[in-house]
């Protein structure tokens, strides 16, 4: 990190640098460098974008000297697999809040985050709606039973898990002094908009050249400028980081679907489009919405990011299982234009 900048308890989760990889068919189709930086092969079970916030969340659960992580999100939830899987690798607890009533099968995610070892709450829609109130509650279990708790907000959506983005930027920067492209825009999906602002820091601590651009998949555009604004103020404060907001926050915006957990046809056309045109699986809820949106940017004007653009896969490849049966159908009834 910044040399100014006081030490930041982190520990080495991922494998990297990720593989950068050009999407030839596809640049050809459309007119553009196009490649995917491969941030869904940060690891095995922690595979994402995930891990590299964890390397930063856990480092500071390891320096509080925690026992048990806890977090919360969606019964597929990719961050509490990933925190799961951390957990288990380092010997730590996990205990997981998860939106809804428990299954009568484990799928996905939620199944690996069983096989993990991971404790779960299942929680009502009431619950869910002062889900912040149930972790506190695990919380004060955990040190009532003689633990040491850390709480990890959903989605890992704080500014020591955008840490983790800065380090991928960081990343990109190194690959390109080593030979990789250097390019004109880096493409990732937002959720919150921690990862874009993570890279946005790199970009004036690093010297990442790149455009930053993110599509969000749930949050309005607003809210999602909102809290890069927000994360970049605090990693300013908290950490002492040299960075300000830019002028400009570069979103991609109206993808956001029937929001985050709900998927429509068009989206797994998407990931099966890209599974037979360059043997790349997305992941139908948050990957192939962005990607979907950057195909459709590029497809109307390919010059509008840039000569070469980079789209970072944040991982997922789990949340494809749940929609086996939606796209068994898909595939059965050939609905796909073969391009």
């Amino acid at each position: 990190m910044s040399t100014a900048a006081p030490p930041i308890p982190r520990v080495e989760l991922a494998q990297a640098p990720t593989p950068l990889v050009q999407l030839e068919r596809l640049s050809q189709e459309l007119g553009v460098e196009l490649w995917i930086k491969r941030d869904d092969l940060t690891g095995l079970l922690e595979s994402g974008n995930k891990i590299r916030k964890l390397e930063f969340l856990v480092g500071e659960a390891l320096a509080q000297n925690a026992d048990t992580l806890i977090t919360c999100g969606t019964r597929q939830s990719n961050c509490c697999r990933a925190v799961a899987a951390v957990a288990a690798r380092l010997g730590l607890r996990a205990v997981l809040a998860l939106k809804g009533d428990r299954p009568d099968e484990y799928d996905g995610n939620l199944l690996l985050s069983r096989l993990l070892g991971a404790r779960v709450r299942y929680c009502s829609d009431r619950e869910w709606e002062r889900v912040d109130e149930v972790l506190q509650d695990l919380a004060a279990e955990v040190r009532r039973a003689g633990g040491t708790p850390y709480v990890i907000p959903e989605s890992g959506a704080t500014v020591t898990g955008a840490l983790g983005y800065l380090g991928c930027g960081q990343e990109l920067v190194h690959q390109a002094r080593h030979g990789a492209p250097a390019f004109d825009t880096v493409v990732i999906t937002a959720f919150s908009g921690g990862s874009h602002a993570g890279l946005l820091m790199a970009r004036q601590i690093a010297g990442l050249g790149a455009e930053i651009v993110s599509v969000p998949i749930a949050w309005e555009a607003k809210r999602v400028r909102d809290y890069v604004t927000d994360v970049i103020g605090q990693a300013r404060g908290r950490y002492g980081l040299p960075v300000t907001v830019p002028d400009e926050i570069h979103l991609i915006d109206g993808y956001q679907g029937t929001g985050r957990t709900r998927v429509r046809e068009e989206e797994l056309q998407t990931v099966v489009r890209l599974a037979r045109q360059e043997g790349i699986v997305l992941d139908p809820v948050y990957t192939a919405k962005a990607f979907g949106g950057l195909v459709e940017t590029l497809r109307r004007d390919p010059k509008a990011l840039g000569r070469r653009v980079c789209f970072v896969h944040t991982g997922g490849i789990f949340s494809v299982f749940p929609f086996r049966a939606e796209l068994g159908r898909l595939l059965d009834g050939e609905a796909l234009i073969e391009s």
